[in-house]
């Protein structure tokens, strides 16, 4: 489809979204090429402004595309797959799909538990623990951002020296605190708060993909918390399941 169809029964923004999306899927426009303004679409297709709007939002749901305030539309990058398995990480997957990984430290001390944190932990309320902020970055671009939590036992497994590399619980793997121990995952789709906008560079109340994640150790109690946001427009998450017979 090339041309809007006025006697078609198909919404004219849906039509308008099919001509856009051709255009991604062909080539013609390529990952961070900027698409004309929603004046020019709304001029070359003669359709109003709520249909080129309703047409773009559309999308960027399905992340064809990025909105951003001051710089408009551009097509979006292809979005990055995990699909958690034994002993492979983020990390290994994004090494898989040809793209680097990265990490920007934001903060790494020794905090006070807060309340909710503590109770997890099985600890006391202001008990030391490791607080670890970290933005997850793909080919120096952010596309996560994480906040950790280590428990008073991994004080001796801290390897500072991989805060910044490997697997996010690399800074973890300098002793045998991770041996025998698992990990339990709840995620949801949320949006993204004006401060996680700002660090990842997307509009606020953009979806986000929450993992919050608790690593139990070989004696059943919490070695690290964690919790994850993922721009949904870069990332997603792909889960193998066996069907019973």
């Amino acid at each position: 489809m090339t041309t809007i169809e006025r006697e078609s029964p198909i919404p004219l923004y849906f039509q308008l979204k099919q001509i856009l999306a051709e255009r991604i899927d062909n080539g013609r426009w390529q990952p961070g090429d900027l698409l004309p303004t929603e004046m020019q679409l709304e001029e070359q297709y003669q359709v109003s402004r709520i249909t080129v709007r309703r047409a773009l939002k559309e999308l960027e749901l399905e992340g064809k595309i990025s909105r951003f305030r001051g710089r408009g539309t551009i097509v979006a990058q292809p979005k990055i797959s995990h699909s958690p398995e034994p002993h492979f990480s983020l990390t290994d997957a994004l090494l898989r799909q040809g793209v680097q990984p990265g990490w920007e430290v934001l903060s790494a001390e020794w905090v006070a538990a807060p309340d909710e944190i503590a109770e997890q932990f099985e600890i006391e309320a202001g008990t030391p623990v490791y607080f670890l902020q970290r933005l997850r970055l793909v080919d120096e671009e952010p596309i996560g951002y994480h906040v950790a939590y280590a428990a008073p036992a991994a004080a001796t497994a801290i390897d500072s020296d991989q805060l910044a590399a490997g697997g996010s619980l690399a800074y973890l793997g300098g002793s045998d605190i991770l041996q025998g121990s698992y990990a339990n995952r709840t995620l949801e789709a949320i949006p993204a708060s004006a401060e996680v906008a700002a660090l990842l560079g997307i509009e606020p109340g953009s979806p986000m993909l929450s993992i919050r994640r608790q690593v139990i150790g070989p004696d059943g109690r919490p070695v690290e918390i964690l919790h994850a946001l993922y721009r949904g427009d870069r990332f997603q998450y792909q889960l193998h399941q066996e069907m019973a017979r």
